[in-house]
């Protein structure tokens, strides 16, 4: 089963308050896009929060980040934006082959 690993936001890193500040707008993007009732916002925003999720992920077995997020599950997801601050391992138990 492939387990993709999120390195988390450092935020004494240099170059993190740029990282936390793109996570805000993405987070604010779709706040924003509930209340417009717009898909295309909507999926703006999951755009900007997956980009910055992808730049900090690995899988555990070789598989590419682009296949490994083909099998995950909306929780699955939402369990990686989440990993990116407290940066815990998250299964992708869809993946199982």
């Amino acid at each position: 089963m492939t387990h993709l690993i999120v390195t988390p936001i450092d935020m004494s890193a240099p170059g993190s308050y740029l990282q936390r500040k793109r996570l805000l707008q993405a987070a604010a993007t779709l706040q924003d896009a509930q209340t417009s009732n717009r898909p295309s916002d909507m999926l703006r925003g999951y755009e900007l929060i997956e980009s910055l999720v992808c730049e900090h992920l690995e899988t555990d077995d070789g598989t590419s980040i682009e296949d490994a997020l083909a099998q995950c599950s909306a929780n699955d997801f939402d369990a990686l934006i989440a990993a990116l601050v407290t940066g815990e391992t998250v299964p992708n138990p869809s993946s199982a082959s």
